[in-house]
């Protein structure tokens, strides 16, 4: 049952009372109604609706799009693994670092 205010037209919304009563009062003028309800579960529910530009896709596999590379593991001696490159800093000068995941024990490892 959904009940609008007299006054301004706004949805009245539930409010109780210590004496376990409720009633209808509106957000926006404040004017309660006389009615009173008996029923103590007296709710509001809502539905939100969202268009097709507010969906999130979830991907719940591990997705890696670095290029791969056959090289052996130090650890399982799997001949494939996924590689990139940084840049650090040692002492005055910036060194390149490769680095390696395999692709079936995920142990990283760098040269």
């Amino acid at each position: 049952m959904v009940s609008f205010c007299e006054k301004c037209g706004a949805l009245l919304i539930p409010r109780r009372h210590e004496d376990d009563t409720v009633t209808l009062v509106c957000r926006i003028c404040k004017t309660e109604s006389k009615d009173e309800f008996k029923e103590s579960s007296y709710q509001i529910s809502s539905k939100i609706i969202h268009d097709e530009k507010e969906k999130v896709t979830v991907v719940e596999e591990e997705f890696d799009i670095r290029p791969s590379i056959k090289v052996a593991c130090p650890r399982c001696n799997h001949y494939e693994a996924r590689y990139w490159e940084a840049e650090n800093r040692r002492k005055e000068e910036w060194e390149t670092t490769t680095y390696y995941k395999c692709t079936k024990c995920g142990w990283v490892w760098s040269e």
